[in-house]
């Protein structure tokens, strides 16, 4: 009998053998070998080509990882100091994330744990917290982290919602989709080459959020006194004309339009607001003209060394002095 018989015979009993047993991917990688011995048999592709579609055919390898950690008493402490007494943290819930790994090739679950805490804020309305640890490394600072995220998300909504969404679409030619306003914790990572920056960096390491945070009694005109913090917007805007005269009128319409904005800030904030906002006019060229507003404690900042000396002062306005 001869041999490509034989083999013919292995691989349809191989298949049938798999087909029961329900390996879908041991079934592919024979389905592959057959294909390949019939195609090279007939001299169509040579069966060195086969290798290779095998190993394609093969599925990425799994990694699965648990995290099942529960919320460490000194977490739950915090939250019960930074939410309130009456504030109620929920039982965990099981959850799962899916990810492919590209570097790696594998395919990942992450089981991992969500937690809600409840609470009122100082309005008397209803409140949730959610963290999870899928991160990894679960204890009270990944919390605090958490947290601290958290709170710049509602500051964000905040100040998009009362002043963003009601002040800016009126400025003619805004690019809205890549226009964006974010509340950013003062930079903890700066040069440690210039001796002030360095300071201002193991302070920074030193500062914690939670210790002087209360939820329940968060006002949003105060934030700028109270945390170390800065509101900044930044705007794309067209020019509408490739005219000299038009281009200066929208630009100058465009600064009065952002100083009334900053001006309302300041104002809502009682002289406290510590922010940057960055202009960037547009053509078909791109980058047409730029300028910026820089506001330190309610006061307007000019800042001539590419932000050193704005960082500078905005860390005295809450740390004092450098010297």
């Amino acid at each position: 009998m001869p041999l490509y018989i034989l083999i013919l015979a292995f691989c349809f009993f191989l298949f049938l053998l798999l087909k029961k047993i329900g390996n879908k991917e041991l079934i592919l990688i024979a389905g592959i070998f057959f294909v390949g011995y019939l195609l090279s048999n007939f001299r169509l592709f040579p069966f060195s080509w086969f290798p290779g579609a095998l190993l394609l055919a093969l599925p990425p390898e799994s990694e699965v990882i648990r995290y099942e950690e529960d919320v460490p008493e000194e977490g739950k402490a915090m939250l019960k100091d930074c939410f309130g007494e009456d504030s109620v943290l929920l039982e965990g819930v099981r959850k799962e994330q899916h990810y492919f790994d590209e570097c790696d090739r594998v395919n990942v679950t992450i089981h991992y744990m969500e937690w809600t805490l409840s609470y009122k804020n100082g309005d008397g309305q209803d409140c949730a917290f959610v963290f999870d640890n899928r991160d990894g490394e679960f204890n009270k600072e990944s919390i605090e982290d958490d947290m601290e995220r958290y709170f710049s998300h509602m500051t964000e909504e905040f100040y998009r919602m009362n002043f963003w969404d009601k002040r800016v679409a009126g400025i003619s030619g805004l690019r809205e989709d890549e226009s964006t306003l974010y509340f950013q914790k003062y930079p903890s990572v700066v040069s440690r080459d210039v001796p002030e920056f360095q300071t201002m960096f193991d302070q920074m390491q030193r500062y914690s959020l939670a210790e002087s945070m209360d939820f329940t009694h968060l006002q949003y005109r105060e934030v700028f006194k109270k945390f170390p913090y800065s509101l900044h917007l930044v705007l794309y805007v067209d020019y509408e004309s490739d005219k000299g005269q038009k281009r200066a009128e929208q630009r100058q319409e465009t600064e009065r339009k952002v100083r009334q904005i900053t001006e309302e800030l300041i104002s809502y904030t009682g002289h406290s607001l510590n922010a940057v906002v960055n202009v960037t006019m547009m053509d078909e060229k791109g980058c047409a003209d730029a300028f910026n507003i820089a506001v330190v404690e309610g006061e307007y900042f000019r800042d001539t060394e590419d932000g050193k000396g704005y960082n500078i002062a905005l860390y005295e306005s809450f740390f004092g002095s450098l010297d």
